[in-house]
């Protein structure tokens, strides 16, 4: 499934041909935001009725990693961030999710259930040209959105900040670089 205009129909089609076995394209033409997208979705997602929801990690374009945790509350679904491993058992998924400094979390979750998916997880499928010549026949199903609601944020202004003064390398013990630390913080606070 995506969220947008017909030009992602060619990253749909790459999915295709590497196995996915359908595609859905809400269709809009407007930039939306990660909630909006969210709200896109969940109205299909929730007409497909599926027993795990992946949505990646965060996009490429905005970064901010809020989509797939939106649709999970829109769905009222459990959410786990992050997915690098998932074993599928009865009415249940244990996944492994990534943390901070490597450390790595063994998490089980009652399905269904929305993952959102690290980069790595797997080995994509080498598409053929057997199967690029099929994906370009099957139809991808297109649907209209329903209500968005309104942006959860506006851009007020961007600009280049202004270069402030130059960096003040601190040398000595961590003691001695600690204590110039809160000398500086002390002097700029009056």
């Amino acid at each position: 499934m995506s969220v947008g205009p017909e030009d992602a129909e060619e990253a749909m089609r790459r999915c295709l041909a590497m196995g996915a076995h359908r595609g859905i394209r809400v269709d809009t033409d407007d930039w939306l935001d990660p909630i909006q997208v969210a709200r896109a979705l969940a109205e299909v997602v929730r007409a497909e009725s599926p027993d795990l929801v992946f949505a990646g990690v965060q996009s490429a374009d905005s970064v901010q990693a809020t989509t797939g945790t939106a649709l999970a509350e829109l769905l009222d679904l459990p959410r786990v961030a992050v997915v690098t491993k998932i074993e599928l058992g009865d009415g249940k998924a244990t996944v492994n999710r990534e943390l901070e400094g490597g450390l790595l979390d063994v998490v089980e979750v009652d399905t269904p259930a929305l993952l959102t998916i690290q980069t790595g997880i797997n080995e994509p499928r080498y598409a053929t040209l057997r199967a690029i010549k099929q994906a370009e026949e099957k139809e991808i199903d297109v649907r209209q959105p329903g209500d968005l609601g309104e942006s959860a944020y506006r851009v007020k202004k961007m600009f280049v900040p202004p270069k402030g003064e130059g960096a003040e390398m601190l040398n000595g013990s961590a003691a001695d670089v600690a204590q110039k630390i809160k000398e500086i913080v002390e002097e700029r606070k009056t």
